[in-house]
């Protein structure tokens, strides 16, 4: 009896981390596959490339039962829709949908997130998600307003951390980098549906890129920590998720602007990963080196960065109070 319901125990985990529906963990079962076969395969940051896994588990259960399985029909692109004019600059996000990163369980009830970034609504008399009845012009504005806030939440989680890195008397000066710190451009995405009739959407921030400059890098650990402690008060006041590896922080020697490495993501030093062997990895404990990685130095140039604190200019750390009454949720 205790070994089933360890077992359910197990299916229920993965089905909770792989963001799998009934319908998904019966083809699993069905094939064979087991929880930690499932929970290996959920692609990590890096591995862009590679299918979700309930992506994965249909794709597969196709191949094994060929023409007698029956797929759910995909939306066909429709005529490419004229541009939606840009948002106003002082409310970009106005009436933004919510987004998740968790379980489907999680979610509001009667919804459902898929990999293309969509919330679709979930069918009543089926515990599989369904296509949605939107227009084409309906799915544009809902993806548009879904990486506008993924836009507001990553600035967000910058100012958390410069706060937080600011209270360091080692810390010299903090830059916001990348897509993060200016007025998003659009572009045709990832996105299948939308990148197969070249329509175009607002950039897809990927996550946070810090510029740190250091007077002392023997107390990296402290550095990383107050890291996690800013992004855990971000979740608690302002009620946005981000991870901290999705918080890039590039650090830099105060007076020659010389790169040092970046903060490493581990909880311990060396943790004995292939990533540790990189030459030059772990000289100072927590300084992380890259293989083949060269800092572009046009990143900090000022047009395309933005200053959030700097002890020798007078900069102080931005406000947080506006996070919590434009982002309330």
């Amino acid at each position: 009896m205790g070994r089933n319901r360890k077992r359910d125990d197990e299916w229920a985990e993965a089905k909770r981390l792989c963001r799998l529906s009934a319908g998904d963990l019966r083809m699993a079962r069905e094939l064979g596959l087991n929880p930690r076969k499932l929970i290996k395969n959920i692609p990590s940051p890096r591995q862009r490339w590679k299918a979700p896994v309930a992506e994965w588990v249909r794709e597969l259960y196709r191949k094994r039962r060929g023409a007698s399985f029956k797929e759910r029909p995909r939306s066909l692109p429709l005529p490419r829709p004229p541009s939606l004019p840009a948002p106003p600059p002082d409310e970009p996000c106005e009436g933004e949908l919510e987004e998740t990163t968790g379980d489907n369980d999680a979610s509001p009830e009667g919804t459902v997130f898929d990999d293309r970034g969509g919330a679709w609504p979930r069918r009543a008399d089926d515990a599989s998600w369904a296509e949605p009845d939107l227009s084409w012009e309906d799915d544009l504005a809902e993806q548009d307003r879904l990486l506008l806030r993924r836009h507001r939440e990553f600035r967000a989680a910058a100012d958390f951390v410069t706060v937080a890195f600011a209270g360091l008397p080692f810390v010299e000066r903090v830059v916001l980098l990348g897509s993060v710190a200016q007025p998003l451009q659009r572009e045709v995405p990832r996105f299948r549906r939308f990148r197969r009739a070249g329509v175009a959407l607002w950039h897809e921030c990927k996550d946070v890129d810090l510029a740190v400059w250091l007077s002392d890098v023997s107390d990296l650990k402290t550095l990383g920590k107050f890291r996690g402690h800013a992004l855990n008060a971000l979740l608690n006041e302002a009620g946005i998720g981000v991870a901290h590896h999705q918080v890039d922080v590039f650090l830099f020697e105060p007076g020659s602007d010389r790169y040092l490495g970046r903060l490493c993501h581990f909880g311990t030093c060396p943790k004995g990963k292939p990533e540790c062997r990189v030459p030059g990895c772990g000289a100072a404990p927590f300084l992380r080196q890259h293989e083949d990685f060269v800092f572009d130095p046009r990143s900090l140039e000022p047009a395309r960065c933005a200053v959030l604190f700097d002890r020798a200019g007078a900069v102080g750390p931005p406000s947080l109070e506006r996070w919590e009454d434009e982002l309330p949720f």
